[in-house]
């Protein structure tokens, strides 16, 4: 079969792509209902991306499209649904329908809350091409998964390798495994 144009092309790959299999939950992500899904917002062409964030460059989803969803996943601090084995919609261009209501965190979680302003994350990866500049939303909360201090600043990891200033928020609760690294350096990406 030939085609004609590019965007029938793209269409057509993509729904052979999401028949795939579903991928196993990983340590940042949600399962979710399997009635649950992502419509595109109308006027929007949404960009895929993959587990790592990258956006994938040969393929995006029509506006006002719905796609069963098999996870939702916090990617470089952007909450995304999956929608192919390891392609994500971001939320933002999207309306989720069909959720059941999330389980409720246990008490032993910590959870970062953004103040009254945004709050810039920190890196610390070194290989790859630089970030750039990225925040969290301001009044927003996020589960931590490490607390980590130099002497001088405390952080909190709230994906993995990206931080936010204790300065920038507050806890739900006193941290029980602070890890102390004098010549931990986290670093803005660029603007």
């Amino acid at each position: 079969m030939k085609f004609r144009s590019k965007p029938v092309a793209i269409i057509a790959a993509l729904a052979m792509a999401t028949t795939g299999a579903i991928t196993a939950l990983s340590s940042n992500s949600a399962q979710v209902d399997a009635a649950t899904v992502a419509t595109v917002h109308a006027g929007v062409t949404a960009r895929l991306y993959t587990a790592d964030g990258v956006m994938v460059s040969n393929r995006a989803l029509a506006p006002s499209t719905p796609w069963q969803v098999g996870k939702t996943a916090t990617i470089n601090g952007e909450t995304m649904y999956q929608v192919s084995t390891d392609e994500y919609l971001r939320a933002s261009d999207s309306t989720l329908t069909g959720q059941d209501t999330p389980a409720p965190t246990p008490a032993t979680t910590l959870i970062a809350t953004v103040g009254n302003k945004p709050a810039p994350l920190y890196l610390t990866a070194t290989k790859g091409d630089p970030q750039p500049y990225s925040e969290l939303a301001a009044n927003t909360s996020w589960k931590v998964s490490r607390v980590v201090t130099n002497g001088t600043d405390t952080f909190y990891e709230v994906s993995l390798g990206v931080f936010i200033k204790a300065t920038d928020s507050s806890l739900n609760m006193t941290p029980t495994n602070v890890e102390t690294y004098s010549g931990f350096t986290a670093y803005l990406g660029y603007k």
